[in-house]
């Protein structure tokens, strides 16, 4: 995913988050990623959980599927090579286990 890909995706995503979090509701997270991209559905899969977590709510059936989990490490947000053993362990566990690694403040807005 280059840099423009990933900027066009996150502006998706916390547009999301950010909707869902004004309103809370699971059928938007019954929504089933669409991307052409495996990382983007990863990723967004990944979104889906960490928010169902946060509102007590059952991640859908979807996210759960095998095809948004990858094969290999993804590390999203450009992170240099000596940040990425603290990128792996501080990830929230609905990324780390797709093999996502963003860091522990991906969905925080301030």
């Amino acid at each position: 995913m280059n840099r423009d890909e990933y900027r066009i995706l996150w502006n998706e995503i916390i547009r999301f988050v950010d909707d869902f979090r004004r309103n809370p509701s699971f059928d938007k997270l019954k929504i089933e990623a669409s991307y052409t991209n495996n990382i983007a559905n990863a990723f967004y899969a990944g979104v889906v959980e960490e928010l169902a977590k946060e509102h007590n709510m059952k991640a859908p059936k979807w996210a759960l599927c095998k095809k948004y989990y990858l094969s290999e490490p993804v590390f999203l947000g450009g992170f240099k090579s000596e940040y990425r053993i603290l990128i792996m362990i501080e990830t929230p566990l609905a990324f780390k286990v797709r093999n996502i690694f963003v860091g522990e403040n991906i969905l925080h807005r301030c």
